[in-house]
């Protein structure tokens, strides 16, 4: 389960099969505990908007005091909903929140270092956690309707594999807070894309209109790949039917913060 952590001021989630392992620090953000105000209250995580730039930093700063991490060694994604995963390095650390982000499209991030901590942005669109626990390797997938469409899940699984020997059996998965099919409203051909591509179940009508279940699609993917479903932990959390709590952008039209898909490596723990 994604489990609702309250430390002072500030709140956030964690899985607890990740948790368990020992192996990383990581978290999932809520609006809770931050500095900044009006729509962007409190933990806002979104640069370029009207909110400071110092506010934000100093929001990056606050979460990862809160679970172990220096915020000054992130590496930061640039989320252009496509399906392109980066393998971070000790040279990616601090992109994005020390100096200008440097990545031109990158959706995903992926590593098998300690102590580089990856993260990835949302207000909506679907958070996805990888851990494998034997092979030491974790990711941080931001996947939008789009990203879904791309199977970006299932690609980062793919590249688990493929550079690094990851073993399906030995990875944990986890599918964090998004706008749920209560209120993910789309158009038909939307609709019509996702029951071709992921089946019936991701899309249903809601009186004249469809609308798409992106988690429901995204543990598909993770099946797909071979991930045992004891391993995939599902929030089953919807950010529009959670605003006070989450950023959504559906539900503020646009005007909102961000919220954060943090993981970290724990010191040797590579292999």
């Amino acid at each position: 389960m994604f489990r609702l952590v309250n430390k002072g001021d500030i709140s956030y989630y964690i899985i607890d099969s990740f948790e368990e392992t020992g192996l990383v620090r990581h978290c999932f953000t809520t609006r809770r505990g931050g500095v900044s105000s009006g729509p962007y209250a409190s933990l806002n995580l979104r640069f370029h908007c009207d909110d400071t730039k110092e506010n934000v930093i100093e929001n990056h700063r606050i979460i990862c005091d809160a679970i172990g991490i220096d915020y000054r060694r992130l590496v930061c994604s640039k989320q252009v909903h496509e399906d392109k995963i980066h393998i971070a390095g000790e040279d990616d650390c601090g992109n994005g929140i020390m100096f200008e982000n440097r990545f031109e499209s990158v959706d995903g991030l992926m590593t098998n270092k300690p102590n580089i901590p990856l993260l990835t942005v949302y207000a909506d669109c679907v958070p996805l956690f990888l851990l494998d626990t034997r092979k030491r390797v974790i990711a941080s997938v931001h996947s939008g309707w789009r990203g879904t469409v791309a199977r970006i899940g299932y690609k980062a699984v793919e590249m688990m594999k493929a550079k690094f020997g990851s073993c399906p059996d030995d990875i944990l998965a986890a599918i964090g807070p998004s706008i749920g099919k209560c209120h993910f409203e789309v158009s038909d051909e939307i609709a019509a894309l996702f029951i071709r591509e992921f089946g019936e179940e991701t899309a249903e009508r809601y009186g004249e209109k469809y609308h798409v279940d992106l988690q429901t699609a995204c543990m598909g993917q993770f099946l797909k790949a071979g991930i045992p479903e004891k391993n995939i932990t599902v929030a089953g959390i919807c950010t529009y039917c959670n605003s006070d709590l989450l950023f959504s952008h559906r539900k503020t039209n646009g005007i909102r913060g961000n919220l954060g898909a943090i993981i970290e490596l724990k010191d040797g723990t590579t292999v």
